[in-house]
């Protein structure tokens, strides 16, 4: 760590990116625990910017088009504001400040896993090897190198099928992004689906499609024993294939994918904060999906069923005291509205998709959702103004895809 004094006010955290629903959750945690937090974004609109508990505010280079000088600028912001422990909370700044780790830790705690385990986590072969070798159930899959394999894995596999790229975040020549997976039901969908991932420069796999429920369990790992748990079922998402959960619920920790999640924790040795995502298949069987290694959209239900997960990497990532949770409130919901509307709008206008239901069941779901007793995303009384700006640049959003220019 640099010694160097600090020139401005001291900062305990620094959030990296803000603009993220979970950048938003560890600022008001660690901020009404009495923690000075500052937020660091590419977009001035940032929800967490407003927060009454952002202590500081700054724009940085965008991770995507310029990493060095994003990193550059973070490094900057902790020296400058004695900054204690970095939180990066996007695979975008993660990509960037993997590559630049030893710069970072010279001047600044990284409240993320080890640099190995951060990299077996976001290659999804190498996560899925490690699950066989721990005897972690994955889905069937191909490995796809070329367009003209797709046919060959879709032989292996069938159909419906998912289309994924073994790396979430791609960094080229000058710019870099998230690629997502394709749910496929047609053979010609596949190939084109496996050519555009691979044109963009990703390694691809074809896997089954898994119709069952999406849970996940959160971990804090630590000194060689978990600290907590925490377990989670998501009912929608955007994009509707393994995108951000919409909606979800604090469920008890089920037996199977906690046992299986905390063999793949201690086999990758992903200290710190881990999210483990699985999928049912019809006979209710799970397959793990992947490993997040930081702080996932929908980690505010864990919070307000009880478990601090921003707070306790904090103090792990400082090398504080780490307080042991237990248990947690389960039934608790919290629902993203502007994903819901987008998820609605899907349902409405796709066809064949096997994610979605049919249009006026979507419809109902939607509008039953309202009379259950939940959360809303950004939505705080203590803390109104950042859910009226993502309001706001929702709308904007929304009108400024659907009005043509000019």
């Amino acid at each position: 760590m640099n010694a160097r004094e600090p020139r401005g006010e001291s900062i305990h955290a620094l959030v990296a990116d803000a603009s993220e629903r979970q950048a938003l959750i560890a600022m008001r945690q660690l901020g009404s625990d009495g923690l000075r937090v500052g937020a660091a974004a590419r977009d001035p609109s940032a929800p967490a910017f407003v927060s009454r508990w952002c202590a500081m505010r700054s724009l940085v280079p965008d991770f995507a088009l310029h990493s060095d000088e994003y990193v550059d600028a973070l490094l900057d912001l902790c020296q400058t504001h004695g900054v204690r422990a970095l939180i990066p909370v996007h695979d975008g700044p993660i990509n960037a400040l993997q590559r630049r780790r030893s710069d970072v830790e010279k001047v600044v705690r990284l409240a993320l896993a080890p640099a190995d385990a951060v990299a077996a986590a976001t290659d999804k072969a190498r996560t899925l090897a490690a699950a066989e070798r721990v005897g972690v159930g994955v889905p069937r899959g191909a490995s796809v190198a070329a367009p003209g394999d797709a046919d060959r894995a879709i032989d292996e596999v069938g159909l419906p099928a998912v289309v994924k790229p073994l790396r979430s975040w791609l960094q080229g020549e000058g710019r870099g992004g998230l690629v997502r997976a394709a749910l496929v039901t047609r053979r010609d969908e596949a190939v084109d689906a496996v050519k555009r991932l691979l044109d963009a420069g990703a390694e691809v796999a074809v896997q089954e499609w898994l119709p069952g429920d999406r849970e996940a369990v959160s971990f804090i790992y630590a000194d060689g024993r978990f600290w907590t748990r925490f377990a989670q079922r998501a009912d929608r998402m955007l994009p509707v294939l393994g995108g951000n959960s919409i909606t979800r619920e604090s469920i008890p920790l089920p037996p199977d994918i906690t046992a299986a999640g905390e063999r793949l924790v201690e086999e990758l040795g992903m200290e710190g904060y881990s999210e483990v995502e699985f999928r049912r298949n019809r006979d209710g069987e799970p397959a793990l999906m992947e490993i997040n290694p930081r702080l996932s959209a929908s980690v505010e239900i864990a919070v307000r069923a009880g478990i601090p997960f921003p707070r306790l990497l904090y103090e792990w990532a400082r090398g504080g005291t780490l307080r042991e949770y237990q248990s947690y409130r389960t039934g608790r919901r919290m629902r993203y509205l502007g994903g819901d509307i987008g998820w609605l709008w899907h349902a409405l206008t796709e066809r064949g998709n096997p994610e979605l239901p049919r249009p006026g069941r979507a419809v109902g779901i939607f509008f039953a959702d309202f009379l259950k007793p939940s959360g809303y995303d950004y939505l705080g009384w203590r803390d109104p103004r950042p859910a009226a700006r993502a309001t706001a640049h929702y709308v904007r959003e929304q009108f400024r895809r659907r009005v043509p220019a000019g």
